[in-house]
């Protein structure tokens, strides 16, 4: 296509095209509508939250989320004054993939209580099975 310039001249048209969204942010727009922002555990931001439910378990707490970063999974822990309740609800809300709940019996046990997004709870795991099943489901990339 060409057109005639001021000069009598064919020119190549040139067209400058924006737009708000660039094809990069569409697309995870459309993941994010698709999903309705439940990722899949290999895509979700924040794949696992653990709940201390008092103080003197924070710090078996940060040792679990520093385990689950070595790796490669995406932790952290809610360590704010609030009941377990709310936090678990929170952690529904921000659509997190697992939430870990730790207390005495787990302190004791070296365990993890793990439940779901759904609200569905697993039960009692020891942390290194758990963290073997995250890493496997992650690298299989399940929808």
């Amino acid at each position: 296509a060409y057109y005639e310039g001021s000069d009598g001249v064919k020119h190549h048209p040139i067209m400058i095209h924006r737009a708000i969204l660039g094809s990069l942010e569409r697309f995870f727009a459309m993941m994010v509508e698709h999903f309705a922002g439940k990722f899949p555990l290999w895509l979700s931001p924040e794949q696992v939250r653990v709940l201390p439910i008092a103080d003197r378990h924070n710090e078996f707490s940060n040792e679990i989320v520093s385990k689950l970063r070595m790796n490669g999974i995406r932790a952290s822990v809610d360590d704010r004054p609030l009941t377990t309740n709310k936090k678990v609800r929170e952690a529904e809300l921000a659509k997190v993939n697992y939430i870990l709940v730790i207390g005495d019996k787990e302190l004791e046990s070296c365990t993890v209580n793990v439940r779901t997004r759904e609200n569905n709870v697993v039960g009692e795991k020891p942390l290194l099975n758990f963290t073997e099943e995250l890493v496997r489901e992650i690298s299989e990339r399940r929808l």
